[in-house]
């Protein structure tokens, strides 16, 4: 009988007069109904012998509200649906709406739903899907729904019909049977008393899932009736009920049935094989093992929707996402088994709802400081992989990071820990697994960012049927296997909240069944021992890293002595090529000046012997006595003329000298003193001119005379004279007629250089190497590769000044070197710029500090 809960004191349905009429001329009801499903429906063992369970409290319940009453008939399954459906009882309780059932059976509203399970014995293998138990025996109620499900979705599995639940879970202790299929709260009842089985499988089948009244189909106003009484039980009236009798069950995660349409299940039959891309080197998402075979958390979802579906993936390995991006656009596979949506993939490619996410971080040394964010990494060159989602949008948000596109993570890391960028950003979840997997202890995560992975299934744009096929298949999987296939793989692992609504129910089970306190103990045991065996194989894994760590350091450490000595070696190296370079230059300049003071040596010299043989002319007319005043007159004026050329000429080349011995000083050493910054320019380019004139160049100077700097001539000049030689090597190669300009202007306390040239220019790839030490693109042709790399240091260090390159790829080059009109003292930290230049004493003082040698 049906307790006095003061909840379930119903208030009377309307009746139609029809329907209030018939209730009268049918005073007592007879139902049928299986008495050995606990806690559906069952026997109490009391000495009357009396009913209970879900289902019976639902009619009893459903009778109150109509004013019917109802008389019971015990048996089991098979003996109850046979009495219904020969009309010798008037109902049947826990029925399942079937197509052969309603030549003689109406079927009311649904008034529960429940899941299937499986129950096997402990040491029964894995399941995932009704098909794994093909070819093992199930047993099964007999005449049950879940018969025809079995027989559909199994049909290999070979079927042990039974008489009762009971008699089911006893074949499989004994070993007659596999497994048990039936209700959830009928397997989970008979668990928690002690059964020593486990739930293999949990799934929901809807023919198979809600539960109503059958009902004689020759007494139409019976189903009305009982219809209106399903129709007004309340919400807290079903939650008493389930809270009775179904509180295990409740929230329990279950894998559902895909609701797909028969236009969806013929494109499936259509396409029964599907081309999948899988990214090679993507741990712990995807990736190619040692083995040869792909691992990884999109193999597990694929290989689940792959069963659900009933079509086969033929997985194509692809070397990054670019490459799959590639294949996907050129319809070479159909799916892309882990990706995440970005605008620029829309033309071709659709995803999935996302059935993994992890954050975008800042992955940096551990010596860096932390970043913080973006925002941190501001004009530093940060690797990115090509062609992801980051890539697609990191210029547009961040124009002032230098993104270096690279082919993965593991190859972003490589130029991290090499020193070529500052940072990579990468997921989190993939990062931190190869960097474990590396070894790559001086690898940390430095900062986070805004962006999220999101990642789904990406399937080709002209299949969009295909498109919600997969949504239903992903959604249909459990959030429990779902959080197995991530723990199975990942490196980090999320704490996720505490779902606090098992304890209510476990207060309210408290109140009205003791069995369940006891059940609840059982599976708090069980989870305690699980948890305990994965603390102790995390445990061991820790253990394991610390070994590779230490092992690893130890490694570093060796390996970072080795790298110190070959960059000692390379500094001497680097510093005596400088002095050879300073060497050629001056080498240079001498032999410039030497052709310039050819000229006007010779134009003396020429006039000098001239002089001399008139002067012997003149001494033989006037020793014969021959000398005439107009021979007189014409020897003077040849000698004023002859003298006049000497003179100019001896002139010029005291001034060359001067010249050449003032600039020669100061790109020795580095002098400071005040001097006119044009004068310096002009004479840098007349050190140049001999090496110039035969090649048909031209240089234009703008300097105003006016401009004066207190600062070092000495390496300014050597900057022109590089700068110079740069563009007569390097510019003007293999052609005639270029033209260079060099322009001075006063900016405040500062005077702007600009040099110019309308050579080949430095092409892109070049730009951000220019500066390098023995950077060259003349290797094995007499380049040093450290032209620029000196304009650079001097313009920087000694001048304090700076340098940048302007103009665009292919137009020639311009130079905008910034320096102020007094320069900084030297000091010891930019005296190292001077390149092997000796520092003589300033006219306002002692020596500077001696720069190194």
């Amino acid at each position: 009988m049906l307790l006095a809960w003061p909840a379930l004191t119903a208030a009377q349905v309307a009746l139609t007069p029809q329907e209030q009429a018939w209730v009268r001329a049918h005073p007592v009801l007879t139902m049928a109904l299986d008495q050995f499903n606990p806690p559906i429906a069952f026997r109490r063992a009391d000495s009357e012998g009396s009913y209970a369970g879900a289902c019976y409290d639902y009619a009893e319940l459903v009778a109150r509200k109509t004013g019917l009453k109802f008389r019971y008939q015990g048996s089991t399954w098979d003996q109850a649906l046979t009495k219904g459906m020969a009309h010798e009882v008037d109902g049947v309780l826990c029925a399942r709406d079937r197509p052969e059932r309603r030549s003689s059976l109406n079927f009311s509203l649904p008034y529960l739903e429940l899941p299937i399970a499986m129950a096997t014995r402990p040491d029964h293998a894995a399941t995932h899907m009704l098909g794994d138990y093909a070819h093992q025996r199930v047993a099964v109620v007999r005449n049950t729904a879940r018969v025809p499900v079995l027989k559909a979705r199994c049909p290999d599995c070979e079927l042990v019909e039974v008489d009762s639940s009971q008699d089911g879970m006893a074949r499989v202790q004994q070993g007659a049977a596999d497994a048990y299929f039936d209700d959830l709260p009928v397997v989970q009842r008979a668990i928690g008393q002690g059964a020593p089985l486990k739930i293999a499988l949990l799934y929901y089948y809807s023919e198979a899932a809600t539960i109503r009244l059958a009902l004689r189909n020759d007494a139409p106003e019976l189903l009305s009736i009982i219809d209106k009484g399903v129709a007004a039980i309340t919400a807290d009236e079903h939650a008493l009920i389930r809270a009775r009798w179904l509180a295990a069950a409740e929230g329990t995660p279950v894998q559902r049935e895909l609701a797909l349409t028969p236009a969806q299940r013929a494109w499936l039959a259509a396409h029964p094989v599907l081309r999948v891309a899988v990214d090679s080197g993507r741990a712990p998402v995807e990736w190619r093992g040692e083995d040869g075979a792909l691992h990884g958390i999109s193999l597990d979802f694929l290989h689940r929707v792959e069963e659900q579906l009933g079509v086969r993936f033929e997985l194509l390995p692809a070397r990054d996402v670019a490459d799959e991006l590639s294949r996907i656009e050129q319809r070479q596979v159909d799916l892309v088994s882990a990706i995440s949506h970005t605008p620029g993939r829309a033309g071709f490619m659709l995803v999935t709802e996302p059935y993994l996410s992890t954050p975008v971080v800042i992955f940096a040394g551990t010596a860096t400081p932390p970043i913080g964010g973006l925002a941190g990494l501001s004009g530093q060159r940060v690797a990115v992989a090509a062609r992801t989602g980051v890539a697609d949008v990191l210029p547009h948000d961040w124009p002032g990071i230098a993104m270096v596109p690279v082919s993965n993570f593991r190859a972003g890391t490589e130029l991290l820990r090499n020193g070529k960028v500052h940072a990579v950003v990468g997921p989190l979840l993939t990062g931190t697994h190869q960097l474990v997997e590396l070894g790559a202890t001086d690898v940390r995560v430095a900062g986070e960012t805004d962006y999220r992975y999101q990642i789904g299934i990406g399937v080709r744009s002209d299949w969009p049927e295909l498109l919600p096929i997969l949504d239903a298949a992903l959604a249909a999987i459990p959030k429990s296997e779902r959080e197995a296939f991530r723990q199975n793989w990942s490196t980090v692992h999320y704490a996720h909240d505490i779902d606090y609504r098992p304890l209510g129910a476990l207060l309210l089970a408290v109140l009205v069944a003791v069995t369940f306190i006891v059940q609840l103990r059982v599976m708090v045991k069980r989870r305690t021992a699980e948890l305990q065996q994965e603390v102790a194989a995390r445990r061991a894994r820790e253990a394991e890293i610390q070994e590779l760590n230490a092992e690893l350091e130890q490694r570093v450490t060796a390996r970072t002595a080795e790298l110190r000595q070959a960059n000692d070696d390379l500094r001497v190296a680097a510093e005596q090529l400088l002095q050879t370079e300073k060497v050629a230059s001056l080498g240079r300049l001498v032999a410039g000046i030497a052709h310039e003071l050819s000229t006007p040596l010779g134009s003396a010299l020429t006039a000098s012997t001239t002089l001399k043989a008139h002067v012997d002319s003149f001494a033989r007319a006037l020793a014969t006595g021959q000398l005439k005043r107009s021979a007189a007159d014409t020897f003077v004026g040849q000698c004023q003329q002859a003298t006049e050329i000497i003179e100019r000429n001896t002139f010029r080349a005291a001034g060359l000298i001067d010249n050449f011995k003032e600039l020669a000083v100061d790109q020795a050493s580095v002098r400071r003193r005040v001097f006119p910054l044009r004068r310096t320019v002009e004479e840098v380019i007349a050190s140049h001119h001999n090496a110039w004139k035969h090649r048909g160049h031209h240089i234009a100077l703008e300097v105003a005379p006016d401009i004066e700097l207190d600062s070092f001539p000495g390496p300014l000049a050597q900057v022109l004279s590089n700068l110079l030689e740069n563009s007569l090597v390097h510019g003007f190669e293999g052609r005639k007629g270029g033209h260079v300009q060099i322009r001075g202007q006063r900016q405040d306390e500062r005077v702007l250089l600009t040099y110019t040239d309308d050579g080949k220019g430095i092409p892109a790839e070049y730009r951000n190497k220019i500066y390098d030490p023995f950077f060259t693109t003349r290797l094995g042709q007499g380049g040093s590769g450290l032209g620029l790399y000196i304009v650079q240091t001097l313009v920087t260090g000694v001048l304090g000044g700076t340098i940048t390159l302007q103009g665009e790829p292919g137009a020639g080059t311009l130079f905008q070197i910034s320096l102020p009109l007094k320069a900084p003292q030297l000091t010891e930290h930019n005296a190292s710029g001077a390149h092997g230049m000796v520092a003589l004493p300033d006219a306002s003082g002692p020596a500077p500090v001696q720069a190194p040698v």
